[in-house]
């Protein structure tokens, strides 16, 4: 006999809305915990990995490029140190205010850096008219420099009011090029042939060097390319498939002409994955 399975409500899929003509700019960003939140009313919290797709619907006339923060270790451990640089920075005043104090939705977000309008999602009323959801609070989270200055964390550059999450990560992780020793004194130095010396040198230097940028994170070149949404061409491609979008973030672009709009409430659904997570799949990024 087969057992019951445990419905949870969730919804995991809808429709996108964009303000037409949009005041910010022909991209736009999708942020999967602003869509889960605003349709289900729970907090999605934003530093998680969000497995979701995008379909395009087969009567879209146009192209659309979709793009994600790259999911590496240099993302993670760059998002776990603004982290933790939160809660240093923030610990005296939590003392102060005590649990029962802090707002009950707190949490710990950050900007794409992309400065572009964020999609809101689609509901309908039962004649079938679509509306969207476009309340809630999604505020970043404010840090205070030693200078009194208060400041916000982003993937994008840094400036006098932004931390760069990459780039102040990059001071912390260049990788050192060494060892590199001189080749007087090898082990078993007398037990080697004549080409001793050049075989000790080239176990001291070949991968004494990373296999990657050993001064810099490429803070600069955040962002990977899933795929070109089309359904026009004779190469039609309607579906991203399943990709990870850490922090749940995703941007869009007209991948023929970035003067328009990319998207339209009639173009692309969205989707995020199953899972145990309030019913989707997002693990966290901070654990």
């Amino acid at each position: 006999m087969a057992k019951n399975m445990k419905h949870y409500p969730v919804v995991r899929t809808g429709r996108l809305f964009r303000q037409s003509p949009d005041p910010i700019g022909p991209k736009c960003q999708i942020s999967a915990e602003q869509l889960l939140s605003k349709t289900n009313r729970r907090l999605y919290r934003q530093s998680r990995y969000y497995s979701m797709k995008l379909d395009l619907d087969a009567n879209a006339s146009r192209a659309i490029d979709v793009w994600v923060l790259a999911d590496t270790w240099m993302v993670e451990r760059a998002m776990k140190m603004g982290y933790a640089m939160y809660l240093e920075n923030s610990a005296a005043a939590r003392d102060r205010l005590k649990d029962n104090a802090i707002a009950r939705w707190e949490d710990f977000r950050v900007l794409s850096g992309a400065g572009v309008t964020i999609l809101n999602p689609l509901q309908y009323s039962e004649l079938f008219t679509p509306d969207e959801l476009n309340t809630g609070e999604f505020d970043i989270t404010q840090v205070v420099d030693s200078n009194q200055a208060t400041r916000e964390f982003t993937w994008g550059a840094g400036s006098a009011t932004k931390y760069s999450l990459l780039a102040e990560y990059d001071k912390a992780g260049n990788a050192s090029q060494d060892p590199t020793f001189s080749t007087g004194d090898m082990p078993y130095d007398d037990l080697m042939a004549d080409d001793s010396a050049a075989m000790g040198e080239d176990l001291q230097n070949r991968g004494n060097k990373p296999p990657y940028n050993a001064t810099g994170v490429n803070a600069d070149k955040t962002w990977i390319k899933i795929c070109t949404l089309d359904a026009a061409s004779t190469s039609q491609k309607l579906s991203s498939g399943y990709f990870i979008a850490p922090c749940g973030i995703v941007l869009l672009a007209d991948a023929v002409d970035p003067t328009q709009q990319p998207v339209a409430e009639q173009d692309i659904q969205w989707t995020v994955k199953a899972g145990d997570y309030k019913g989707v799949h997002a693990p966290s990024m901070l654990e």
